[in-house]
């Protein structure tokens, strides 16, 4: 179970990475004699494996041209179906991912950094420091997080473009989301910095920063890890609720909590079981999270 979740785990971060490669379309192309299109291959397209596509850029830089796979001629290939306006499912859940799986880990790890940091620094440096960070903390950790956002969401302008508006929602939420690994590192830096190889280290006139850096912080490395990836489900998680609801990420740039959006009408609901492909592609990613974050179990002797 922990390979196949890493594999998943490899494969989404390969696509979400390099999207137009694994996608024959661009994600705002329109077909529009396709219209809610079923899977399947229309009219008399034919596919062309690693051939020259549509222009795009490696990683938003390199020009490149060649795509794993396109077609040729009329008609076309839809892997995964068409929407309402005829665009490839599978060409916009490719580029979905590389929102969703890149903002979300962004801003995992913001909060990750701050956590390890404010911690640290509390732990270490104890009395009203301690006292500041932690009751500071607390404050974060009884905010309702979902309303605050949303409430940050509508106090931007209307005019900001969708890559601005995730940044700054997700920095807010790396910053109220810091509270919680800040308390569990801080608890275990105070009782680190007693241990006799602290004592030794600061007797042989080591720095606070280097002791700290040195001969505490590799004690939350393990932590800090598992953390992130019991973490980055959350912000994947918030992030498709927030474009569903429309104060994410706003169209055309596709997010798979906005490709999840059309299923709030009854019709596409019932009748294209295809438009369901992002919340399953939610639902693995997030799972593989948990398996390969949770301990592993004592193999028997």
């Amino acid at each position: 179970m922990r390979r196949a979740a890493g594999v998943v785990l490899i494969a989404a971060a390969v696509v979400a990475m390099c999207p137009d490669f694994f996608s024959p379309y661009a994600p705002s192309a329109q077909h529009r004699d396709f219209p809610y299109a079923a899977p399947g291959r229309y009219g008399d397209a034919a596919v062309a494996w690693l051939a020259p596509g549509e222009p795009y850029r490696w990683l938003g830089l390199v020009p490149a041209s060649r795509r794993l796979f396109t077609t040729r001629g009329g008609g076309g290939l839809f892997v995964l179906g068409t929407d309402e306006f005829g665009r490839d499912w599978y060409s916009r859940l490719c580029h979905g991912a590389s929102v969703s799986l890149v903002v979300a880990p962004a801003a995992a790890t913001l909060a990750l950094v701050l956590g390890v940091a404010l911690g640290a620094w509390a732990g270490y440096a104890g009395g009203w420091i301690d006292a500041l960070v932690m009751r500071a903390g607390e404050v974060f950790l009884v905010l309702p997080w979902f309303y605050v956002v949303v409430a940050l969401r509508a106090a931007l302008p209307l005019a900001a473009s969708g890559p601005a508006t995730l940044f700054v929602l997700f920095a807010a939420l790396a910053v109220l989301g810091c509270a919680t690994p800040a308390r569990l590192f801080r608890t275990t830096i105070a009782s680190l910095r007693q241990r006799e190889f602290v004592a030794a280290a600061r007797s042989a006139g080591a720095s606070d920063l280097r002791i700290v850096r040195t001969h505490l912080l590799p004690f939350l490395a393990a932590a800090a890890w598992t953390q992130w990836l019991l973490t980055v489900p959350t912000y994947i998680v918030t992030e498709v609720t927030l474009s569903f609801l429309g104060v994410g990420a706003a169209e055309p740039t596709p997010t798979w909590g906005g490709m999840l959006a059309p299923l709030q009408q009854y019709v596409v609901l019932t009748s294209y079981p295809w438009m369901f492909a992002p919340a399953i592609a939610v639902i693995l990613v997030c799972l593989a999270l948990q398996i390969v974050a949770s301990p592993r179990s004592p193999v028997p002797r």
